[in-house]
C-alpha cells in the first residue's frame, strides 16, 4: 500500500457537503432576520418623517441560482426602488447596488441613491453582514477545495494502479 488508494470510509464529502449546507441554512436565518430588523428600523423612520425624506433604499436575502452556484448559496444585496404609475396601475422597480470587490458597502456605494438617515442605517447593518458574508464565502471555498481534493486523489489513484499493474 502506497497510500493513493482510496479507502472505504464514510463518505467525507456528503459529510461536509450536509454540514456546509446546514451552516448556509443558519447563516441565511440570521441574514434574514437581520433584513427584517432593516425594514422594522426603516419603516419606524419613514413614520417619523416627511414623504420628500422617506428615501427608496432597500435591503434582500436572495438566494443565487445560477447553474455553476453552490446549493444553499445566497447574497445580501442592497437595492434602490423606483416607482411606476403608468395608466393607474402602480410598478415597483428595483435596481442593485454594485458592492465592488469587498464583502462591505461603502458609504460611497449608497450616495445620492439614498437619504442620509438609510446610509446611517445601512452602514450600521454592513457592520452586521459582513461576518455572515465572509463565512459564506468561506463555506463555497472549503466545498470547492474539498472537491479538488478528491479529484486529485481519484486520479493518483489511478496512476498508482496503472503504475502496479
Amino acid at each position: 500500500m502506497d497510500g493513493l488508494e482510496q479507502t472505504h470510509e464514510p463518505d467525507v464529502a456528503i459529510v461536509v457537503e450536509d454540514w456546509a449546507q446546514a451552516r448556509l441554512a443558519a447563516l441565511r436565518a440570521t441574514a434574514e432576520d437581520l433584513v427584517g430588523q432593516f425594514w422594522a428600523q426603516a419603516a419606524l423612520e419613514r413614520g417619523r418623517r416627511p414623504r420628500k425624506e422617506w428615501g427608496r433604499l432597500g435591503v434582500r436575502v436572495r438566494l443565487q441560482r445560477a447553474p455553476r452556484s453552490q446549493p444553499g448559496a445566497f447574497s445580501i444585496e442592497w437595492f434602490v426602488c423606483r416607482w411606476s404609475n403608468r395608466q393607474g396601475g402602480g410598478k415597483v422597480h428595483t435596481a442593485y447596488i454594485r458592492r465592488g470587490a469587498e464583502l462591505r458597502y461603502s458609504r460611497a456605494a449608497f450616495g445620492g441613491l439614498a437619504q442620509p438617515w438609510e446610509i446611517d442605517l445601512a452602514d450600521a447593518m454592513e457592520h452586521r453582514f459582513v461576518p455572515i458574508r465572509r463565512l459564506v464565502q468561506s463555506l463555497s471555498a472549503l466545498r470547492v477545495q474539498l472537491r479538488q481534493h478528491l479529484r486529485l486523489e481519484q486520479r493518483l489513484a489511478g496512476i498508482g494502479a496503472e503504475e502496479g499493474a
